[in-house]
């Protein structure tokens, strides 16, 4: 545009210049081209200035062409006229307005082509580090997200090895292979609980043969009774008042009861139940057991001695699981004494919240470096075939299971204390209960 403006110019100072040639045709054909290009642009250009400088340009053109058009006709042009009348007339200041005007419309256009580059410059530097910064966020957070499961998935197996199955509960699963890793460890807890509650059912079955042979005499006791009453009953009924009858058939009904609770207490006990939680009074647990193991420790010349203290608060157990803990505990005392000793229980309340049991025996104690390994599942002091391992591992997990802990103090020569500790309920939230 700009060069076909100038051609228009130098056809113009040919004209002033008075020079022979067809300079008038020249000239409007170089206009009707300019004003094609200036149509041409107009359709291209997005630029309000650059709109607005085209369209003066424009302007000044059919100004600028109006001069000729006095001149020239549709198909022929009269005599040029003199230069001095041409130099008179406006038509240089047009001229060199249109010039100005296409100066002014290529400087707006180098200027915003060369913005147009800057900004093509800039989004291909600032798009890949917007998508880096973008890229880089998200594998942050992926990272951040993956060790965060994979810490609690760490703490997880730390809580499996110590004996406590808890299932790892997350917010919200991702369905990637950490997320896969968590759902199968559940599934690994799930069946290593089931597991554990075949193996405390089999332990169980264990102790009952420990002390069955106490059990047999325990319930030979009062057969025997039941027999001589019934003799005697046979023998001299004839000769018996109706009160003395009486008497022998409610001493027979007592003898009855006392067996029937005693195979009440080991049906009770061995039953393979589901964990039910429940406030209980502790001496309530510890007297159900010793009931369990009292003949048994008669027998080998065992004295039993128990020291509970009164208004003990109430701890949320389950009866059977708490049962299997101290007869396991009691059950290894009379074997550590083996005849002719003493096991003391002695319950009291800690200052921090607690239920503690004692169980303490007159053994030969556990030598230092045993104690440290003495809950590690299938380690045992006993002698081949008379231990698993596995009975303080047990106690060990119902107490963890519990909220409490266990606690063992041991010299050579002096016996053994197991002291397990078990969560109290608050004595307010215990009154609020009963009251309710």
């Amino acid at each position: 545009l700009f060069a076909s403006i100038l051609e228009l110019r130098r056809y113009e100072k040919n004209i002033m210049l008075g020079i022979e040639g067809d300079f008038f045709k020249e000239s409007l054909r170089s206009q009707e081209d300019i004003k094609q290009s200036i149509h041409r642009l107009a359709g291209s250009l997005v630029s309000i200035k650059e709109q607005n400088v085209l369209g003066e340009l424009h302007r000044d053109l059919i100004e600028y062409g109006k001069f000729f058009q006095h001149w020239c006709g549709r198909s022929t042009c009269k005599k040029s006229p003199r230069p001095l009348e041409l130099k008179s007339l406006k038509v240089r200041k047009l001229g060199q307005k249109l010039v100005d005007d296409a100066a002014q419309l290529a400087r707006l256009n180098r200027k915003i082509t060369s913005q147009g580059f800057k900004r093509i410059i800039f989004w291909l530097t600032f798009l890949p580090a917007v998508l880096f910064a973008v890229g880089a966020i998200i594998f942050f957070s992926q990272t951040r997200s993956i060790l965060h499961r994979l810490s609690i998935l760490k703490q997880g197996t730390k809580n499996l090895a110590a004996g406590e199955f808890k299932k790892i509960e997350l917010s919200h699963a991702s369905p990637d292979e950490v997320s896969g890793l968590i759902e199968n460890f559940n599934q690994m807890v799930e069946a290593l609980e089931q597991k554990q509650e075949q193996l405390i059912q089999s332990k169980k079955m264990a102790s009952i043969g420990t002390f069955s042979s106490g059990i047999a005499h325990e319930i030979n006791n009062p057969l025997n009774n039941i027999s001589l009453s019934a003799d005697i009953l046979l023998e001299d009924i004839d000769s018996m008042d109706k009160e003395e009858i009486k008497d022998i058939l409610s001493d027979i009904m007592g003898q009855i009861e006392r067996a029937s609770k005693i195979v009440r207490n080991l049906l009770d006990f061995s039953r393979a139940q589901a964990s039910d939680r429940e406030p209980l009074y502790i001496d309530f647990v510890l007297h159900k057991t010793t009931d369990l193991i009292a003949n048994e420790l008669r027998i080998h010349k065992i004295a039993l001695h128990k020291d509970i203290a009164d208004n003990l608060p109430r701890v949320n157990g389950d009866l059977h699981k708490l049962q299997q803990v101290f007869l396991n505990l009691i059950i290894n005392a009379e074997q550590a004494i083996g005849e002719y000793g003493r096991i003391t229980i002695k319950a009291r309340e800690t200052d921090q919240g607690y239920v503690r049991v004692d169980i303490s025996d007159t053994g030969p104690g556990i030598s230092p470096e045993n104690l440290d390994r003495i809950f590690d599942p299938f380690f045992t002091t006993k002698e081949a075939g008379k231990g698993t391992g596995l009975g303080l591992a047990i106690v060990y997990g119902i107490v963890e299971k519990h909220g409490g802990y266990i606690e063992v103090a041991s010299k050579l020569g002096e016996g053994t204390v197991f002291s397990v500790y078990l969560p109290a309920y608050p004595r307010k939230e215990m009154t609020q209960q009963e009251q309710a």
